[in-house]
């Protein structure tokens, strides 16, 4: 019999970067809609989408592609201005309404052909705006958008609303989810004896998320240091060029075209890489960047910088005939020039030579070609990603034409919880284990599916990780796990090499890192005074945190050792400060840290130019057995080369 209980087994959790979207108004070809605005109470305003153009972002009744109230909480900006005043092109953005003065809209409804939005334009209501204006959705909080979706009504039978979380989260054997509180405010009022005479509801926190993954590459690490730059194969005979200058925190690209050599077209699923040379990226933030440039390769362990490659993944291209723009899984961290070369890396492999686009590939055995070689370390941000998590009675996509609440009905449970951001993390193994990496997290809000409320049926289409989402071979290439490089580094794939000396004796190692991260709640001005349990986001978001933001790095690393030479108690009792500054230098001070699957090819080397040990002691044993010493290490930064089949992180 079918089970009529929440079985952890029949959980799925896949998550996504999150990233903006650009939205142009007018009913020219190179416009995406249009756009009314009319007045609401309450200090909101309405935005009503009206004839669709792009319908990559649009479907045919002009429905923005986003679930519903998926975007609650989301940010957006106004960041151009259209033409004059006329009698049928309606009004400009007023002044006052655009980015450049400061004035940041939140989202507090999206339902297809609208957005509502806190605090109110300035712009004369009930107008429609005219062509040139844009606005901006900002990345914080907004998952990808998945073009394929549809919208969905309470009584529909087929369920087709979803955000593009197909990534996977990891080798992780369990999740904690950050778990929804309310700040429930007490007032003891006097004369009205000892009990709370009134209680309040106040802040909405969503906090204490963590996993552990058993690390088959070096993913996460890019969501805990921040920063992800990359090298994989060059001459791949597929290219074009900016046809427009980027700037850091865009989630588009405008190239010169999107039909390449031979015919060849960019597709929804393809890599984008930018390969841009100058100037290049400093990696270190204490001293001046005079260590080199990173050549990309795995073996280079001396810089200071880096050229900006950065790879993206095309989750929407524009149908407008008079430009060739196309959307991006998560924002660009640094701005790129127009002309700069951008290299297509196809999805798929199966038509295309190695040579045609540089695909990864990865054979049955595990053997990866075009691998991709990135560098990781730690600025001044973090990326955020969306979570999505369901929970389910039964074994089976939703079938909501079953009775509800009879064998055949899964009462299926979906949350996405929005604006994650890593808090503080750990990497560990001993002689007996795989390399583990331990993550805490908090979101900001979380979107609930409520379909079963509204009507009969569920809104939200879940991720099947493996039935639907990566249950092909290139497909799950896509997902960042490939057949063959699903095994974890283990510990003896791993050696550490500390102040210019390998050290055969480790028992255990751990390195902790501490993100500085804090949520912040402000005053937005949005009155919303109760909320319903139909409502995907309680109190349009209102209560929930608006901005999580990064503050002081720390890190911290401990080796237990078995002792051979007293060499790193001499240099801890003397305060021996352990650095790699300045081009030339001698690398023999780094600590390297490499773990490296040799049939596949996978690596990770993990790097730490200054440091000091703090503690080594030298206790003798009671049990007159081997003299083991925990070194525990304070470094500055870390930076992380890897190398495998993930086309990106």
């Amino acid at each position: 019999m079918p089970s009529t209980v929440y079985k952890g087994d029949l959980a799925e959790v896949s998550f996504a970067p999150e990233t903006g979207m650009v939205i142009r108004i007018g009913t020219a070809s190179s416009a995406d809609v249009g756009l009314k605005v009319i007045a609401a109470a309450n200090n909101i305003t309405e935005l009503q989408f009206k004839a669709q153009v792009n319908t990559t972002l649009f479907d045919s009744d002009h429905k923005l592609k986003y679930p519903k109230n998926m975007l609650v909480g989301s940010q957006m900006v106004w960041t151009a201005t259209g033409g004059t005043k006329t009698a049928d092109s309606g009004y400009d953005v007023v002044v006052g309404d655009l980015a450049s003065n400061g004035r940041i809209f939140t989202i507090v409804e999206n339902d297809g052909i609208k957005l509502k939005i806190t605090p109110a334009m300035l712009t004369p209501t009930h107008t429609t705006m005219a062509p040139g204006n844009t606005f901006e959705i900002l990345p914080y909080k907004t998952p990808p958008m998945d073009i394929s979706m549809t919208h969905t009504l309470p009584t529909d039978s087929n369920v087709g609303e979803r955000v593009k979380t197909d990534q996977f989260l990891g080798i992780a054997s369990a999740i904690t989810l950050p778990e929804t509180k309310i700040d429930l405010k007490r007032f003891h009022v006097v004369g009205l004896g000892r009990d709370a005479a009134v209680q309040v509801p106040g802040k909405i926190t969503n906090e204490g998320g963590s996993f552990e993954v058993a690390m088959h590459s070096a993913r996460w690490l890019k969501y805990c240091l921040g920063n992800e730059l990359i090298n994989s194969p060059d001459g791949g005979s597929q290219s074009t060029q900016l046809a427009n200058a980027s700037l850091a925190g865009q989630s588009y690209l405008d190239l010169d075209a999107t039909t390449l050599q031979s015919s060849v077209a960019i597709a929804v699923g393809d890599y984008l890489e930018i390969r841009d040379d100058d100037p290049v990226v400093p990696i270190v933030s204490d001293h001046e960047p005079d260590g080199g440039t990173w050549t990309g390769a795995l073996d280079d362990f001396e810089f200071d910088n880096a050229k900006p490659h950065e790879v993206r993944r095309v989750i929407g291209i524009s149908q407008h005939a008079s430009d060739f723009r196309v959307y991006l899984d998560e924002p660009l961290a640094y701005p790129h020039l127009v002309d700069t070369d951008v290299e297509h890396r196809i999805a798929t492999h199966a038509s295309f030579t190695t040579s045609a686009s540089k695909p990864v590939i990865v054979s049955s055995a595990g053997v990866i070609t075009n691998p991709v070689t990135r560098l990781l370390f730690s600025r001044s941000s973090q990326p955020s990603f969306a979570l999505e998590v369901s929970q389910r009675r039964r074994d089976m996509d939703t079938d909501e034409s079953t009775i509800d609440g009879g064998v055949g009905d899964t009462k299926e449970l979906t949350r996405v919880f929005r604006g994650c951001k890593v808090t503080d993390w750990t990497m560990s193994t001993d002689n007996d284990a795989a390399l583990k990496l331990s993550v805490n997290f908090n979101a900001a809000l979380c979107y609930t599916d409520t379909g079963r409320l509204e009507g009969t049926n569920s809104r939200y289409a879940s991720h099947r990780m493996f039935d639907d989402t990566a249950h092909t071979a290139q497909k799950r290439i896509e997902s960042g796990i490939a057949l063959g490089t699903q095994k974890p580094f283990m510990f003896y794939n791993g050696s550490i090499a500390l102040a210019g000396q390998q050290v055969a004796q480790v028992m255990s190692f751990s390195l902790t890192g501490q993100t500085g991260m804090q949520a912040f709640h402000t005053i937005n001005g949005h009155y919303q005074a109760s909320s319903v349990s139909t409502d995907q986001v309680p109190f349009a978001g209102a209560r929930n945190a608006s901005l999580m933001i990064e503050g002081q790095t720390s890190y911290e690393m401990t080796m237990e050792i078995a002792v051979d030479d007293p060499l790193f108690y001499h240099k801890m009792r003397t305060g021996t400060e352990f650095s790699v500054n300045g081009e030339g230098n001698s690398t023999t001070n780094q600590i390297r840290i490499i773990f490296e699957k040799n049939l596949t090819g996978e690596k990770m080397v993990i790097l730490i130019d200054d440091y000091y040990i703090i503690e080594a002691p030298l206790q003798i044993p009671e049990d007159k057995g081997v003299v083991k010493s925990t070194l525990k290490i304070m470094p500055k930064s870390i930076k992380v080369l890897a190398t495998d089949a993930v086309p990106k992180y």
